[in-house]
């Protein structure tokens, strides 16, 4: 058996109910849709090489031999830590 149960309500009532649910429903779809996307963490060269534990010289090699990824932002170069935490995982699989 299904129980009914009726309630009267104000216009403004109705219109104060329906705008709470849609505002419920509705807000963090946009607030996902206006959201910055993430960008990725950037290092300078000293931050990277203290993260691998390594020189600024032996980072500038790994760097031309293409073991890890440099970006010139300008004159300056940076490395996204991504990249960098990628490169730890390749070094320390080729010792294995």
């Amino acid at each position: 058996m299904t129980t009914v149960i009726s309630t009267t309500f104000t216009p403004d009532e109705l219109t104060g109910l329906i705008e709470a649910a849609v505002e419920r429903t509705v807000r963090p779809i946009i607030e996902a849709a206006v959201r910055p996307p993430h960008s990725p963490k950037l290092l300078t060269r000293q931050e990277t090489a203290r993260f691998l534990g390594v020189s600024l010289p032996t980072l500038h090699e790994w760097t031309m031999g293409g073991k890890i990824t440099a970006n010139r932002i300008g004159t300056r170069v940076r490395y996204y830590q991504t990249d960098v935490e990628a490169a730890v995982q390749q070094i320390n699989a080729g010792k294995r």
